[in-house]
């Protein structure tokens, strides 16, 4: 028996329907609160085992607590790998804050030599110029202050890096010994901590073999910045582009809505079954945001653009050619997500799991919401 799909598009509440997608983006924007970003968006450390323990994620999470005195580490454990992603030390985090600080003095002081060289040479062949006389004394005093600066960020710096590093007592006042002081001890601080790490963690799991990946938070927090800026000129192209294509608000609103209903939805199912925000999730936001532009504009076009029969049997056609391919793409990310997760591919699993989740939510976007928002905008428009 040949299984048939009514045509939903012929009830005459629509805007019930509108307001499934609607809830699911609400509930979603909830869930969203409690998304985890990995370490290269929030900086720490992420450390692969090679290891055939038998120990659970939880386990080991308790066991790392105790021992390296940290917050739960986040432990994933498959294909005979174990990762565990630890949140950034907080006096490594205060130590590069104060190093990147001596870097900035340092150009300011860099910069003010310049100036100064250049002011009072210029000044030799015209010694009454006041211009050149404010200037030299502006060059002294970012001079000055550029040297207190950097004498300040030294000394939190080397406060902060104390239990890794211990005191020191020799303190320079040169601005080049000092930038060197800096980068020497925060690196020296590094590798002790990861030493640390490493040591804590081969105490609780026995491994053959490990990567060890530190991210600054200076690194994940510019890394965010430039994927929020991504993401946001993607929206406001589509947006030009789809308003481009329609000329008119509705369907222009109606195609961004479901693209930006389904990145949502896709944000908040990540939350709920703790699929990390990372560099490899974010690749997956955006393979789902073309997909669901792709649905989004040809159900539009096929509604609004062509003439054979009614608006609503168009829109029914569309969806049961929509439905056809999303179910193909949605079983095929599924099976991606069971083995990455089986084998242990985080890269794989971060990126099938958003766009599987995305593409269970483009369902009731664009079916119930998108097609519906367009019917209405159509009998409106042609008076019914």
């Amino acid at each position: 028996m040949k299984f048939h799909l009514p045509n939903i598009y012929t009830y005459k509440n629509l805007k019930f329907f509108i307001a499934i997608p609607v809830l699911l983006m609400l509930v979603s924007i909830y869930l969203s609160q409690n998304l985890i970003l990995d370490s290269s968006l929030s900086g720490g450390v992420s450390v692969i085992l090679q290891t055939s323990t038998t120990m659970t994620p939880q386990q080991i999470s308790t066991a790392l607590t105790q021992v390296l005195h940290t917050p739960s580490p986040s432990v994933q454990i498959g294909g005979g790998q174990v990762q565990i992603t630890i949140d950034a030390n907080k006096s490594l985090s205060n130590a590069e804050t104060d190093l990147i600080s001596i870097y900035q003095y340092n150009g300011n002081y860099t910069q003010a030599v310049l100036n100064y060289t250049t002011y009072k040479a210029a000044l030799a062949s015209n010694p009454s110029n006041k211009t050149l006389q404010q200037g030299i004394a502006s060059a002294l005093s970012l001079e000055n202050s550029s040297i207190i600066g950097m004498n300040k960020n030294i000394r939190a710096e080397l406060t902060a890096l104390e239990p890794f590093i211990g005191t020191q007592s020799n303190m320079p006042s040169n601005p080049s010994d000092i930038v060197t002081l800096a980068q020497t001890s925060y690196s020296n601080a590094s590798s002790v901590y990861k030493t640390q790490v490493m040591s804590g963690i081969s105490k609780v799991i026995p491994y053959t073999s490990y990567s060890y990946q530190q991210i600054t938070v200076q690194e994940s927090s510019y890394f965010l910045q430039q994927l929020e800026t991504i993401i946001i000129a993607a929206f406001i192209i589509i947006s030009i582009v789809v308003f481009f294509i329609f000329r008119t608000a509705v369907p222009s609103f109606a195609v961004v809505f479901g693209a930006a209903n389904d990145m949502i939805v896709a944000l908040g199912a990540m939350a709920l079954f703790k699929i990390p925000l990372g560099i490899a999730s974010i690749g997956g936001l955006l393979m789902l945001l073309g997909y669901s532009i792709d649905t989004d504009v040809l159900t539009a076009i096929r509604i609004i653009k062509r003439h054979e029969g009614t608006p609503e049997e168009r829109a029914y056609s569309s969806m049961k050619t929509g439905l056809t391919m999303t179910t193909t793409a949605i079983v095929s990310f599924a099976v991606l997500f069971v083995v990455s997760l089986i084998a242990y591919v985080p890269t794989y699993y971060e990126i099938s799991g958003v766009v599987l989740f995305g593409l269970i939510g483009d369902v009731f976007t664009t079916w119930l919401g998108n097609a519906s928002i367009i019917l209405l905008y159509m009998k409106r428009k042609e008076g019914r």
